[in-house]
């Protein structure tokens, strides 16, 4: 592990770079988001989308504000720009934003480590990606003692996504034992500019394989068959097979739209949505 800061690489861009004004859209954003919130023990997982806040920070805010964080999160997103290892782990100390720093769970980023052989301590995934940056400010305000371990996942391997899936969940399993609670958050968009109705209907398609739950059966939808342009399908996959291993989860959809929904322009248009995995009556899991 490291003793540097990841330092933030989108603000200003994706997100407002001040403080003040990043505070007060984010909690705009979750204000507006106000729903019934899940304890810690009564969800799993969450997928929400990675573009500009002023596109889909109001999906992002649906699930953030639909759940209590736990103080551990672990983030998993895909590597938009191909650096760096094909899985890798950030060991930076803390995660920058305007609003403060977020450390590294570092329990969690060594059992990571220690249960899975191609998990690779690795800044240059990290150094210039948005998707799981632009998460972070909704997770501070939500929790401002949150911790985090953040993953990258950019090989589009079946069999290397459902083996990181089971090391996560051994990793999360080892780590609960000793008391505490770790949430799972993937971070993803949808398919990507068509025109609306077309583009609904591949994220319609993809949607409904998250929901089913079949982590194969998500790889080879979005990426063989019908070429859907979801570019969290890496880590949603390996998601779905730690979730096979964990404590029963029901997936539940919590909102969705697509970019057209800021400006009006439904030519060419990018989908989110916001789905959370909660988990079943009598499982045995406890609060934190």
């Amino acid at each position: 592990m490291s003793e540097s800061v990841r330092l933030p690489a989108v603000a200003g861009l994706f997100y407002e770079g001040g403080a003040r004004a990043l505070r007060t859209d984010v909690e705009s954003y979750l204000g507006a988001a106000l729903s019934p919130r899940l304890p810690e023990a009564g969800w799993r997982a969450l997928l929400l989308p990675h573009a500009g806040h002023v596109y889909s920070g109001a999906i992002c805010a649906k699930g953030v504000g639909a759940v209590t964080l736990p103080r551990t999160v672990l983030l998993i997103g895909p590597n938009h720009h191909g650096e760096g290892a094909g899985l890798s782990l950030s060991g930076a100390a803390a995660w920058r934003t305007p609003l403060g720093d977020l450390p590294l769970a570092r329990e969690l980023a060594e059992g990571l480590l220690a249960e899975e052989p191609a998990v690779r301590l690795d800044e240059r995934a990290h150094h210039r990606e948005h998707a799981l940056e632009v998460i972070l400010p909704f997770l501070q305000a939500a929790r401002p003692d949150v911790s985090i371990a953040c993953l990258s996942l950019g090989e589009p391997d079946l069999d290397l996504c459902r083996s990181v899936g089971r090391a996560v969940a051994r990793a999360v399993t080892r780590l609960e034992e000793g008391g505490g609670r770790v949430a799972l958050v993937v971070s993803s968009d949808l398919n990507h500019y068509l025109p609306r109705v077309e583009n609904r209907r591949k994220d319609d398609r993809a949607i409904e394989a998250l929901l089913r739950g079949d982590p194969a059966e998500l790889f080879g939808r979005v990426l063989l068959r019908e070429r859907i342009s979801m570019c969290g399908v890496l880590p949603a996959t390996a998601l779905l097979e730690a979730l096979r291993l964990l404590p029963p989860t029901t997936p539940r959809l919590l909102a969705r739209g697509d970019s057209g929904d800021a400006f009006g322009d439904t030519s060419r248009v990018v989908g989110y949505a916001a789905l959370v995995w909660e988990t079943s009556p009598g499982t045995g899991e406890k609060e934190s």
